[in-house]
């Protein structure tokens, strides 16, 4: 047995780096081959120098057992050794090698001394099996004689050695002889091997050293990694609490301390534990503790599996320490142990939303208010009416809708400017909102447009309409009252259009379309009234609607014409017998024959439907048309009427002398007929319009002096050049009061230099009268195309 300290192997080491390393297997196997071959050589020679010993019995059996992890890799090199060992020792019938777990990895046998030997594998022959089986010393049974011996290397067990022979003890010690001469190969042949060994491990041991470096390493970068998603974490949240579900503890983080306003050392609170009860019931405020409350309890079910459930966030208001304002928090929490299907420890996280909240409600007041009153918009009244009308339709009240606006608004607007527009609009909807209660409903539709939803007790019609005139009149008294402006103190008053639910329910038109019939109708009868949609009413607008359309289409087809009714001056009293008049300008009259209605009605059908101005076209295009076919003085003029919508409209000028240039229709022989009612609500833009018209030579007649409200001031404030007396007048002037009214308005003319047509002139007492009590000239179907005399 040979000891060297110096070699001294670790065999747990040396099985692993074996099992890891293909390149010290090959060694050991290359080494074991080489040993063994070396071994082969050295037995021969010493049988061969023992030929002469005389053995009364010789050995008939020797067995080799080695180490799988020595010589597993070349059974081949073993089987060529072992017959070549048969082939020199003829009287020796079997020699086996076995692996240390007993198992027979090669076997040479003969069947008897001489005869030729071979490769036996698995059980061994019956001749080579050995009934002594595990001796570790010499023993002699029977005549036979059998030892064992293990083959160490540094106290590593390489293998072991045995034979058998008989009843010599020379043949012992030949054996002894073979066990020392294979101990001894093996010991020398195995030293550079396991230096090999050695220095491998070695090796082994620094790449392992590496690999723990790196290890090390990356747990250095997994701990970053993890402080960054920490960070990542703190990042994403206002704050977070670490709750223990079945205890009832939480840690709350830094920033959820800072956010609820508790500012401990945080030295001595980073680990510190409270009550979750606690916690909450000291911020959170007292409305929204029951809200919290179920949504902890969803944590606390039965049989919670974290696959199987949802929770969905919610919002709480809590108010921090030494804070009067409330903070909303979006709370989401997350279950982060569990044990047996119960939630165990749950991250509670908070994200203070407070501005989004903020914003939000901005933006919902912006969608559902009008930012300068506060009254709600035209798109929350249109939602409010929707489930309002639910409510009816379950007779649970009755409906009354108001439809306000007011009066010559644009007057206000434009002689004052829109800041005191705005201020008036402010007042006017405070005032509303005084005479509605608190489940009533205000909106402002847009412009000087108000609307109140009322809902009534429910009653019959007569006294629900009855309800409605007392609410209708205490807003006019209110709406009535003077405005005290910042730059001027105004009186304007409101008309207001009422609809109650029960009226005319099976027309399409809305609550809503039904006020707003009501109110055009309060306007016509005077302003400052309200009126109450009767049944048919809607029925006429649509009429009036139809209408407009039919006469859109007649007038695209061609079938509208213009009529050019003379006007004509009144000779003296000396000509009065003459049938021949001077004509000094036509009327150019619209028509539309195809169409069974009054021409009023007609005009105003198409103001309501936005199509005036294809009205005045289509005069124009009749007014071209007879120029062409007749020949017509170039002295006459020709007087259009405008209506006060298109007039007023801010580039009329320019639309009618583009209008005019197309049709080669010279502006200086046309005047312009136009109501009070144009200048009324906007004078000062009736006077910019008339003098930029003025310019290119166009002349003004008022229309319908007497109906309206017209005054001296008015008169002497525009460049009107003529007054056309209304034919209401004229047909009752043949009465004292009729003479009397016709008499003071031709002064009034003659005072302001201006000219004087008698309008609507049917008979000659009628002219006889007007040109007596001093008119100039006369209109009207007395006279023909020529100036003629119809009557005599």
């Amino acid at each position: 047995m040979i000891e060297n300290p110096k070699n001294k192997v670790n065999f747990k080491r040396v099985l692993r780096i074996v099992r890891h390393s293909s390149i010290p297997l090959a060694v050991v196997a290359s080494c074991g081959l080489i040993t063994l071959f070396g071994a082969d050589r050295w037995i021969l020679r010493n049988l061969e120098e023992q030929r002469d010993l005389n053995f009364r019995q010789v050995v008939s059996r020797i067995s080799l057992q080695l180490s799988e992890n020595v010589l597993l890799s070349s059974y081949n090199n073993i089987d060529t050794l072992l017959l070549r060992i048969l082939d020199e020792d003829l009287h020796i019938t079997c020699l086996a090698v076995a692996g240390n777990n007993g198992k027979f990895l090669s076997i040479a046998s003969r069947e008897k001394p001489g005869s030729k030997a071979s490769i036996k594998y698995g059980l061994p022959p019956e001749n080579c099996r050995d009934n002594s089986d595990n001796r570790s010393i010499q023993t002699v049974s029977n005549g036979n004689f059998y030892a064992s011996s293990k083959i160490k290397n540094n106290n590593l067990i390489l293998g072991s050695i045995s034979g058998h022979a008989v009843n010599d003890e020379n043949d012992l010690a030949l054996i002894r002889s073979i066990e020392l001469i294979l101990f001894g190969a093996f010991g020398v042949a195995f030293l550079p091997a396991f230096g090999v060994l050695s220095w491998s491990s070695n090796r082994q041991l620094e790449l392992e050293q590496e690999k723990t470096g790196r290890v090390s390493a990356l747990i250095g970068q997994l701990k970053e990694a993890q402080g960054r998603t920490r960070a990542a974490f703190e990042g994403t949240n206002d704050g977070w609490l670490e709750w223990n579900v079945q205890t009832d503890e939480c840690i709350p983080s830094q920033k959820f301390r800072q956010l609820v306003g508790f500012h401990a050392n945080p030295k001595k609170t980073k680990k510190r534990t409270f009550k979750l009860e606690k916690v909450w019931k000291r911020w959170v405020i007292k409305e929204d503790q029951e809200k919290l409350k179920l949504f902890l309890d969803n944590f606390k079910q039965v049989n919670y599996n974290t696959k199987s459930i949802k929770v969905s966030g919610i919002e709480l208001r809590i108010i921090p320490i030494d804070s009067k304002k409330i903070l909303t928090l979006k709370i989401e929490a997350v279950v982060t142990e569990s044990i047996d299907n119960q939630s165990s420890v749950v991250a509670i996280v908070a994200n203070n939303v407070t501005h989004d909240k903020e914003q939000q409600e901005r933006i919902n007041h912006l969608a559902f208010y009008d930012t300068l009153t506060g009254l709600r918009n035209r798109f929350s009244f249109s939602e409010e009416l929707k489930n309002a009308e639910n409510g009816l339709n379950r007779n649970e009240y009755r409906l009354a809708i108001f439809a306000i606006d007011v009066d010559n608004f644009k007057f206000l607007n434009d002689s004052h400017g829109h800041a005191s527009g705005d201020q008036f609009l402010i007042q006017a909807a405070n005032r509303i909102q005084s005479c509605t209660r608190q489940n009533d409903f205000v909106a402002r539709l847009g412009g000087d447009e108000f609307v109140i939803i009322y809902r009534l007790p429910f009653r019959s019609n007569s006294e629900t309409e009855a309800l409605a005139k007392k609410i209708a009149g205490k807003l006019l008294i209110e709406l009535s009252k003077g405005y005290n402006l910042k730059n001027c103190t105004t009186h304007n008053t409101c008309s207001i259009g009422i609809c109650i639910d029960s009226i005319d329910l099976k027309s399409t038109a809305t609550l809503l379309d039904k006020a707003d019939i009501a109110l055009y109708k309060a306007k016509e009868i005077g302003r400052n009234c309200f009126f109450i949609y009767q049944k048919g009413m809607a029925s006429e607008v649509i009429s009036k609607a139809t209408t407009a359309e039919d006469l859109k289409r007649s007038i695209k087809a061609g079938e509208s014409s213009v009529y050019l009714q003379p006007i004509v001056r009144l000779e003296n009293s000396q000509k009065f017998k003459s049938n021949i008049q001077k004509i000094v300008g036509y009327e150019a009259l619209f028509r539309c024959k195809n169409l069974n209605k009054s021409v009023q009605y007609l005009i105003s059908c198409a103001e309501e439907a936005g199509m005036i101005n294809l009205i005045t076209e289509s005069i124009l295009d009749g007014i071209e048309a007879e120029f062409k076919k007749h020949s017509y003085n170039k002295n006459t003029y020709i007087s259009i009427n405008i209506s006060p919508v298109q007039f007023l409209e801010f580039d009329f000028p320019k639309k009618l002398l583009h209008q005019l240039r197309e049709r080669q229709i010279d502006a200086q022989r046309i005047y312009i007929e136009i109501t009070e009612t144009a200048v009324l609500d906007n004078t000062a833009g009736a006077l910019e319009r008339m003098n930029l018209l003025q310019m290119e030579g166009i002349h003004f007649s008022l229309d319908d002096f007497g109906t309206g409200y017209a005054s001296i001031e008015l008169l002497r404030k525009l460049p009107f050049t003529s007054i056309k007396i209304d034919r209401s007048y004229i047909q009752n002037v043949h009465q004292d009061s009729g003479i009397k009214l016709v008499k003071s308005i031709i002064s009034m003319a003659k005072a302001f230099n201006m000219t004087l047509i008698g309008e609507g002139v049917e008979t000659i007492e009628q002219k006889n009268t007007l040109n007596a009590l001093g008119c100039e000239y006369a209109q009207g179907f007395l006279f023909d195309q020529n100036g003629n005399n119809r009557k005599t």
